[in-house]
């Protein structure tokens, strides 16, 4: 014979609650960090190593912010001649001088009309994964 067994009902529990189940984390988001206005913000991949001494290496992700105007010894990426730059912005009296870390790769700026300051840079993401490590899923992280 089968007996049918009713449930006991839920009760709510009267007093203290428990500390855990009152205390709620703020849930961690990185563009809340990193982005301060999100219609302004771009990423860019550094392309060369002519920023190495500002410890910005080839593959470090550069999150820029367009509205930001550039004052002296900012990280700036700017479009000169059809291509994209990362320098440090020095201005002088009149012509613009941005610095890499070797002064090779140095651009001077006589006239200001060809030079474009496409954004600041606000801060970079290094990748650390080894290479024997991007496989499988881990073979875009930080789309290096």
């Amino acid at each position: 014979m089968l007996r049918i067994r009713k449930q006991a009902a839920k009760r709510d529990v009267l007093g203290f609650r428990l500390p855990m189940l009152t205390h709620e984390e703020p849930a961690l988001d990185i563009t809340d960090i990193t982005v301060i206005d999100p219609d302004n913000t771009y990423y860019m991949r550094m392309g060369s190593d002519a920023m190495t001494g500002y410890h910005i290496l080839p593959d470090h992700i550069l999150v820029i912010d367009r509205a930001l105007k550039p004052v002296n010894g900012s990280i700036v990426v700017f479009f000169h001649e059809g291509e994209f730059y990362a320098r440090e912005f020095c201005p002088e009296n009149n012509k613009l001088i941005l610095r890499a870390t070797v002064s090779a790769y140095d651009i001077i700026i006589e006239d200001h009309l060809t030079f474009v300051c496409w954004g600041v840079v606000m801060l970079t993401l290094n990748p650390l994964l080894q290479p024997q490590q991007k496989i499988g899923r881990y073979s875009r992280v930080c789309a290096c």
